[in-house]
C-alpha cells in the first residue's frame, strides 16, 4: 500500500461568478473530456440539460458510461449552476468524484487489513480509539472498552491526514465508511478546491442533522440585504414564479456558513410538485445562499413536472407545519450578519474551516483517492463528532461496532461466533440479537430468524431501530408465506416510521400474494413516492395494474421500470406481452 497524504498548496480564485473556483466552469468542462479522451475506460456518455425552462435556472445531468456505472451502480450524477456552463461543470465533477471514490474503495491495494492490536504490533501510527468514541458522540464508554469490542474484527486501514496538526496517521476506514458512507467524498480543479468542498459538505449535513433532529429555530435571512448580483438574480426569479422561498442561516455554532433555502410554489403543490428543502456551505455567506437555491432548482422540477426527489441532508417536507421552527422562527438576519471565512486563496479558506473546527474539537481528517487515471483531484474528507441525518442517533459505540462486525465477517458460523463474544462484553444488547436474527435470515433460517427478533424486542430497542426489527420480522413471516402475520408487523413498523419504502414494498408483494391487487397498487406508490427511482417498484405497479385489467397503466410502468433499469426479466416478459396483444 502505497503511503498517500494531503499538502495543500496556495490556490488563488480565478473565477468568482457565482461560485469560487480556480479555473472557469468552460476549463473545468474542457479538461474532464479531454482527460476521458485519453483514457481506456468508459466514464461519462453525454452531459445533458433535464430542466423545463420555467425558472430559467439550468440543471444538467451527467450520464455515466459503461465503466463508471458498473463501478458506482448509479446511471447519471446531477449538476447545478446559476449558468449552463456551471451546471455542467457540476455534473462532471460530481461524476469524477463519484467514479474516484468508488475505484478507491473498491481495490485491496489501497487497504492493509487488521484490527488495531495487529496494526499496533506492525508499529503502525494508527487512530487514536478517541476519535471513535467521538465518531458517534459515546460519552458513556473509554477507549478501552473500544478496544475490547472492536478485538478481532477485521478493518481496512489506510493513510489520511489530519489538516488541524498536519500528521499522517493510519485511518480505520472501515469504521467511517460503515457510519459514513458517501457522506464526504469530494472532488476539484485542485486538492485544495476538492477539500474546501468536502470540508463544506461535512459541515453542511451536520448542521442540518441538528436543525432536523432538535428543531432548531434559526434566524430567516433578510433577501433584500443580498449583495451578489447572480444571489439577487435567482432570488428574483423566485419571487416573478411567485414560488416562496425561505432563506434560513444554519451556521450554528460551526463559525462555517451554511444557508438554508426551502420553496414552496403554493399554485402546483402538491399535484405538481413539491416542498423543496435543501442547503448549502460555503466560506461565503452570499456563495453559500447561490448553492442552495440552485440545488433547489435541481431537487425541483421547476415546481410543474410532478417530478419526486429523494430527501438526503434534510427531510422532504409535506406540510410547512412539519418546517414551522425553519418558516416561523421569529427571528431574523442579514447577509452580512453571518460568518464569513472567505479568502482569494482557496488554500486559506480551507485553513480558516479547519481552524474554527478544531477550535470546537473536531479534527478535520482528508484521505487522497484520485483516480490513478483520471487524475482529477479527489478527496475523501472525515470530521469525528460531526452529525449525519440519516446516521443512527444512538450514541454507543458497541452499536456501531456490531453493525461493522456483520459487514467485515461474512462467514455465518465465525460471525456467530464474535456475536457471542460481544454479548459477554455486552450483555443483553438487543441490537447483538437482531445482527443474530439477521445472520439466522441471510442463511434461509427464518424460524430461527424470528425467535432473535422477537428476542430483541423484549431487550428495549431504541425507538429508532423499531422500523428496521420489524421489517426484517416482515421479511421472515412473507417468506414463511405468512402473509397476514407479515402485514400486521410491517403496520407496526409504519407506526414507528411512516417513510419506509422497503416495508411499503414488502407489503405490495403480501397483497399481491392474497391477490389483493388494488391494495398491492397503494403499497407500491407508496413506495416509489419515497424512492422515486426504484425500478423494480415500477415494475411491482405494473404487474398488479396488470392484474386489474388497467392495461395501459401496467404499459406505463413497465416502461419507467425498464427505463431505470433494462434488466428486469419479467417487467420486459409481461411489456412485450401486452405490446403483442395490442
Amino acid at each position: 500500500m502505497n503511503k498517500k497524504v494531503i499538502r495543500l498548496q496556495d490556490c488563488l480564485k480565478t473565477y468568482t461568478t457565482d461560485q469560487d473556483k480556480a479555473i472557469s466552469p468552460e476549463e473545468t468542462v474542457a479538461r474532464f473530456k479531454d482527460k476521458l479522451k485519453h483514457l481506456n475506460l468508459d466514464i461519462l456518455k453525454e452531459v445533458k440539460r433535464i430542466d423545463n425552462g420555467r425558472l430559467g435556472i439550468p440543471v444538467y445531468f451527467s450520464v455515466c458510461g459503461d465503466d463508471a456505472r458498473a463501478m458506482t451502480g448509479t446511471k447519471k450524477q446531477m449538476g447545478k449552476g446559476a449558468s449552463a456552463i456551471q451546471a455542467q461543470a457540476s455534473a462532471c465533477m460530481e461524476l469524477a468524484e463519484r467514479f474516484s471514490f468508488f475505484t478507491f474503495k473498491s481495490n485491496p491495494e489501497n487497504f492493509l487489513e487488521g484490527d488495531y492490536q495487529e496494526m499496533r504490533e506492525q508499529g503502525y501510527p494508527v487512530l487514536g480509539t478517541k476519535y471513535l468514541l467521538q465518531s458517534v458522540h459515546d460519552t458513556s464508554h473509554d477507549t478501552a472498552f473500544v478496544e475490547d469490542v472492536l478485538k478481532g474484527i477485521p478493518m481496512q486501514w489506510t493513510w489520511a491526514t489530519n489538516l488541524a496538526s498536519g500528521e499522517d496517521v493510519l485511518m480505520p476506514f472501515s469504521w467511517f465508511f460503515a457510519i459514513n458512507e458517501f457522506n464526504g467524498p469530494s472532488a476539484g480543479n485542485s486538492y485544495e478546491e476538492a477539500a474546501l468542498q468536502g470540508i463544506c459538505e461535512i459541515v453542511e449535513r451536520h448542521v442540518c442533522a441538528l436543525v432536523t433532529h432538535e428543531k432548531i429555530k434559526t434566524p430567516l435571512i433578510d433577501h433584500e440585504s443580498v449583495t451578489d448580483p447572480v444571489a439577487r438574480k435567482l432570488i428574483s426569479i423566485f419571487k416573478e414564479n411567485n414560488i416562496d422561498l425561505f432563506l434560513n442561516d444554519f451556521t450554528l455554532d460551526t463559525g462555517i456558513c451554511t444557508v438554508a433555502a426551502l420553496a414552496i410554489d403554493r399554485s402546483t403543490f402538491p399535484e405538481k410538485s413539491e416542498i423543496v428543502y435543501t442547503a448549502g456551505t460555503t466560506p461565503d455567506p452570499e456563495k453559500a445562499l447561490i448553492r442552495a437555491v440552485t440545488e433547489v432548482a435541481q431537487l425541483a422540477g421547476d415546481f410543474n413536472s410532478a417530478s419526486n426527489y429523494i430527501a438526503s441532508g434534510l427531510p422532504k417536507p409535506l406540510s410547512l407545519s412539519e418546517v414551522e421552527h425553519v418558516v416561523q422562527s421569529g427571528m431574523n438576519v442579514t447577509i452580512q450578519d453571518i460568518a464569513n471565512l472567505g479568502d482569494t486563496n482557496i488554500r486559506m479558506e480551507v485553513e480558516n474551516c479547519v481552524s474554527v473546527l478544531a477550535e470546537k474539537g473536531m479534527d478535520t481528517f482528508m484521505l487522497d483517492v484520485m483516480h490513478p487515471e483520471l487524475k482529477i483531484p479527489a478527496i475523501y474528507t472525515i470530521v469525528p463528532g460531526a452529525h449525519f441525518r440519516e446516521r443512527s442517533m444512538i450514541n454507543d459505540v458497541g452499536l456501531f461496532a456490531a453493525k461493522l462486525l456483520v459487514e467485515r465477517v461474512t462467514d455465518s458460523a465465525e460471525l456467530d461466533e464474535k456475536l457471542a463474544r460481544l454479548e459477554t462484553l455486552i450483555p443483553e444488547a438487543y441490537y447483538l440479537e437482531f445482527y443474530r436474527g439477521r445472520n439466522f435470515y441471510n442463511a434461509g433460517l427464518a424460524e430461527q430468524a424470528l425467535e432473535c427478533f422477537d428476542r430483541a424486542l423484549t431487550l428495549s430497542p431504541e425507538q429508532e431501530d423499531l422500523p428496521y426489527i420489524y421489517s426484517y420480522m416482515g421479511n421472515c413471516n412473507k417468506d414463511l408465506e405468512k402473509y397476514d402475520e407479515a402485514l400486521q408487523v410491517l403496520e407496526k413498523g409504519l407506526e414507528e416510521d411512516e417513510e419506509r419504502p422497503d416495508i411499503y414494498n414488502m407489503m405490495g408483494v403480501c397483497y399481491f400474494k392474497k391477490e389483493a391487487y388494488a391494495d398491492a397498487v397503494k403499497s407500491f406508490e407508496r413506495a416509489v413516492e419515497l424512492n422515486p427511482s426504484s425500478a423494480m417498484d415500477y415494475a411491482n405497479l405494473g404487474v398488479n395494474h396488470r392484474r386489474l385489467g388497467n392495461r395501459d397503466e401496467a404499459v406505463h410502468f413497465f416502461t419507467l421500470a425498464l427505463s431505470l433499469d433494462p434488466e428486469i426479466e419479467f417487467a420486459q416478459q409481461q411489456l412485450a406481452e401486452l405490446v403483442a396483444d395490442e
